[in-house]
């Protein structure tokens, strides 16, 4: 092989370096500043778009933290609404049930009042019945014929000594 005879090795050395230089002025140099020119602009959009989003997510921090404080004002103001709606409904129903207890007192006030009228009437007329009744037995037992007066004086006296 040619190539390994190193009576072919400086000439080959020397073609080497000459397409070499050829190579690199030709190709490397045009090509290396636009290389870096891409790299630094590419480099530049980077920190460039890493800015942005830093800067993005510090306004959505704060517009985050706006929209939590918002949240939490309006959760405090509809408690405070809700608390004053069960305060404002639980006096509402203080009043209606003090209205409903005076008309039940009233009531009660009322029926006792005409059960006591019912019980002086039939507490009346048993009396009157025990007292024809006692005055038609002592006639039939004994006969004689008691007052009316005389009848109810003696049961007064019954009613008094069973009382004591």
């Amino acid at each position: 092989m040619p190539q390994f005879d190193p009576a072919n090795f400086i000439s080959q050395l020397v073609w080497l370096a000459a397409i070499f230089v050829v190579l690199y002025f030709a190709i490397v140099r045009p090509t290396l500043p636009k290389v870096g020119k891409v790299i630094d602009e590419r480099e530049s959009r980077v920190a460039g778009d890493l800015d942005a989003a830093e800067s993005a997510k510090g306004e959505a921090d704060a517009i985050r933290a706006r929209y939590d404080d918002g949240m939490a004002a309006a959760r405090d103001a509809a408690q405070a609404e809700v608390a004053a709606s069960q305060a404002e409904a639980a006096r509402r129903s203080e009043a209606r049930m003090a209205e409903l207890a005076g008309v039940l007192d009233a009531k009660a006030v009322e029926a006792a009042t005409r059960l006591a009228g019912a019980r002086a009437t039939a507490r009346a007329a048993l009396a009157a019945t025990t007292t024809e009744l006692t005055g038609a037995v002592v006639t039939r037992l004994t006969g004689l014929e008691l007052s009316a007066a005389d009848i109810d004086a003696a049961l007064a006296a019954q009613n008094q000594d069973l009382a004591a």
